[in-house]
């Protein structure tokens, strides 16, 4: 296999436009006296080898370069990944985590819970806090100078280059290249994933997976059917046709909701970067090209047509409600929404539609998704605990197919869970006990499915006209403070000027007024940072 080694020639060349972290609260303080940042990026990293697992095999084996593994059932007859407790010895582990449902019981009456450390050998002592709540919690950890074993690191966390290369273990000698191998579960979790996990030339975390299609637009193909349209447009201008045809104020219906998923999917077909672009060892943001100001000027032309609900810019439209009832028949969202909305609009034939280039000629490159929620940072000690550490997080990577992945998800059968025609259901018991967020503190790499057949073919077939050309980032792996700690204000410059300009209120002029308050407020920090971090 090639060396994974990430020079910056290389980098450019791997890489393309980047997702700017959001803000967090400032931290650099609690990271020690220096007042200036340590500067974030891969700079020399080797990066795990991606190995992906062969103990199960999906009905649709996964990719390197992203297409997700696809599963019709789920599989009958279960592996086991691991004849030991990879735990053995730790005593307690501690762990600090966010958490989105609700606190379940703690692990004194929590019989999924003692299983948990029962099988893993070890006693999991987990801090969960609320995702609103988490950024606050993790700063006053951070403050008072002692980390859990291990710890959720936020993409919003302010200053992270500090925190982790001056408090976290670098865990570069137990996972680059080869080495991943010792944890093979880890080592299935896509390359992609692992760019957030590099700072100061070492890897820093283990990454929480996500599939990197990103954002789908969907598209109610029974709406699209009835009315004799087409729903693969191949150009611009036969989009156009699409929604027109879908719009009927009389009969309350309108092809789009949200203004923001529109301005990317126009800007996607005429060739917008993601995030940001590098030329010639320099950053160029996409708000300062001329496809982004386009694509703000035709959606703006697509709103005076009334091809918008007529609260859409009032940015609280449930769009997801509109979509499934059929007010709206197109609507960009997360890639696993398509199954969440198939659950919940039973009704509904829901696609997905591949951006066409504006002007014809097949499809175009689709902006690369974060391929990370998250990561997971190990507190520096003794290699040996810092080996055990990380058996646990690939006890925790371990994926469907295996008894370790039923039993993390749906706890033990018959107590907590129940197999009613081939899928688990969870019981009274297990719908209390079994939300311990393990998932946010690592997790395997996400699938299709298991689910419909046809569905899942055609989550498959979209991702494989999209992933293979995705434009990544160049910002992907790097680092930039200004980008994390100046991310509200700036969103918020781009954000008014979209809906100003959108809603009429402003001319396309406007634009470059709005992007050089965006440069002023942060982006030129922010593309100095990067460069510098490119170049390290």
């Amino acid at each position: 296999m090639a060396n994974s080694a990430l020079t910056r020639r290389r980098f450019l060349t791997l890489t393309g436009g980047a997702a700017a972290a959001v803000a967090g609260s400032g931290l650099l303080a609690a990271c020690g006296t220096s007042t200036t940042p340590t500067t974030g990026g891969a700079g020399s990293v080797t990066f795990p080898e991606y190995a992906p697992a062969t103990l199960v095999k999906p009905d649709l084996p996964a990719t390197a370069d992203g297409v997700m593994a696809g599963f019709y059932e789920y599989p009958a007859n279960l592996a086991t990944a691991f004849t030991s407790k990879p735990g053995e010895g730790l005593g307690n582990v501690t762990v600090l985590t966010n958490m989105f449902n609700p606190v379940p019981p703690s692990a004194g009456s929590n019989a999924y819970w003692q299983e948990v450390n029962n099988r893993l050998g070890a006693t999991l002592d987990i801090t969960m806090t609320p995702s609103a709540d988490y950024l606050s919690k993790l700063s006053t950890i951070i403050a008072g100078g002692q980390l859990p074993d291990l710890t959720l690191i936020s993409s919003k966390l302010a200053h992270r280059a500090d925190v982790l290369t001056r408090m976290c273990a670098d865990l570069s000698e137990f996972v680059s290249g080869s080495a991943v191998k010792d944890y093979p579960f880890l080592a299935n979790i896509p390359r992609d994933a692992w760019l957030p996990t590099a700072y100061g030339g070492g890897i820093y975390g283990v990454p929480i997976p996500r599939g990197i299609a990103g954002t789908i637009f969907f598209s109610r193909n029974d709406l699209i059917r009835a009315r004799s349209l087409n729903n693969a447009p191949a150009s611009y201008a036969e989009f156009v046709t699409l929604a027109e045809g879908l719009t009927d104020a009389k009969a309350n219906r309108w092809a789009f909701g949200g203004i923001k998923r529109v301005i990317v999917f126009v800007g996607t077909m005429l060739g917008v970067p993601n995030t940001w672009k590098a030329e010639g060892g320099k950053f160029v943001s996409e708000f300062e090209t001329e496809q982004r100001k386009e694509a703000v000027a035709r959606t703006a032309e697509l709103y005076k047509k009334g091809l918008f609900h007529p609260d859409s810019l009032g940015g609280k439209l449930q769009v997801r409600d509109l979509f499934g009832n059929g007010t709206i028949a197109l609507h960009g969202d997360g890639y696993a929404a398509w199954d969440t909305m198939a659950a919940a609009y039973k009704a509904a034939e829901i696609g997905a539609m591949p951006a066409p280039k504006a002007e014809g000629g097949g499809i175009a490159q689709h902006p690369a998704g974060a391929a990370a929620f998250a990561i997971t940072a190990v507190k520096k000690g003794d290699k040996a605990r810092i080996k055990q550490l990380l058996k646990i997080c690939d006890w925790l990577a371990a994926p469907l197919g295996t008894t370790e992945y039923m039993f993390r998800k749906f706890g033990i059968e018959g107590t907590h869970y129940t197999m009613q025609n081939g899928k688990p259901v969870l019981t009274d018991k297990g719908k209390v006990e079994v939300k311990l967020p393990l998932e946010y503190v690592i997790d395997a790499p996400p699938v299709l499915g298991p689910g419909d057949k046809a569905r899942v073919d055609a989550q498959r077939a979209y991702q494989e006209k999209v992933v293979p050309t995705m434009l990544r980032s160049p910002a992907d792996g790097l680092y930039s403070a200004t980008a994390v700690d100046k991310a509200g204000e700036m969103s918020k410059i781009i954000d008014a000027a979209e809906l100003d300009i959108v809603s009429g209120r402003k001319p396309a002029a406007y634009w470059d007024e709005a992007v050089a308050a965006w440069k002023k407020a942060g982006g030129d920090a922010a593309r100095a940072e990067y460069e510098k971090a490119v170049s390290s």
